[in-house]
């Protein structure tokens, strides 16, 4: 009876997926796009997949469909080549730790994409090319929104923007209607691009001085959308969805000034 009972057990644990084979594949999409695909695959598995970037094209390795202790590491050689070619000096080199992804700039060309397993991969990537951040390749990153800004028209209206982590930054704006009251946003922002900053989450609200010293708040909305874009180093504009707050307003790095 506990001979036959193992013998049930056992063959369920291979029907449900125990007794699968380590798998480790890559393909090339009819969308110029490169997909990995992985299960356990053995250590050093290895496949190739074709890429044409176009100029002021990046490469993008997007891993975030695969666990996090696991790493890829990808090759890429110019031309159309074969297995055979894949221990040729390859113009870029890089490895992603599964849960991440990562960008650089790349000469346009159709370039043979080697890609390595290291063994411990479960999930999906994504390798694929599209236009280039030029404000990234100026060297710009989220963090060089933080600060003072000051708006360089009326001067009656400044931006505070603080990092709360490389995914979040806080943002207060402040406008002097008059004396008495005070416009004010307070927002969470996410970075979009390496010079854009998107909110969905702002609320507004007019700060009233009253005579005898107190303070009043009216809030005008919550949940409101828009984004803080860097020209330069020392401009800046805000795009206000809800009522357009920041149009045709120019503002400047008070940090700059000094």
């Amino acid at each position: 009876m506990k001979k036959k009972l193992f013998t049930v057990l056992l063959a369920m644990l291979l029907l449900s997926g125990c007794g699968q084979k380590p798998m480790f594949g890559v393909s090339t999409n009819d969308d110029n796009s490169i997909s990995i695909t992985a299960d356990r695959g053995p250590k050093d598995s290895m496949g190739l997949g074709y890429l044409t970037v176009g100029a002021n094209e990046e490469i993008i390795i997007d891993a975030t469909g695969m666990n996090k202790d696991g790493q890829l590491r990808c090759r890429f050689m110019l031309g159309v080549l074969g297995s055979d070619d894949f221990l040729d000096e390859p113009l870029y080199e890089t490895t992603v730790t599964g849960g991440d992804s990562a960008s650089f700039a790349a000469d346009p060309g159709q370039y043979t994409v080697g890609v390595i397993a290291d063994g411990k991969l479960t999930g999906s990537a994504l390798i694929f090319s599209e236009q280039a951040d030029e404000m990234k390749l100026l060297g710009y990153t989220p963090d060089s929104l933080i600060g003072t800004w000051s708006e360089k028209n009326a001067g009656r209206g400044n931006i505070t923007i603080e990092k709360i982590s490389d995914e979040q930054f806080n943002v207060q704006v402040n406008w002097g209607s008059n004396a008495e009251e005070m416009y004010v946003w307070t927002m969470t922002a996410s970075p979009v691009k390496s010079n854009i900053l998107h909110y969905d989450d702002c609320r507004h609200s007019i700060i009233t001085l009253h005579e005898d010293g107190s303070d009043s708040e009216t809030v005008v909305y919550e949940k409101g959308s828009g984004e803080f874009t860097l020209l330069s180093t020392n401009e800046l504009i805000w795009q206000d969805d809800i009522e357009e707050a920041g149009k045709d307003s120019l503002f400047v790095s008070v940090d700059c000034e000094q």
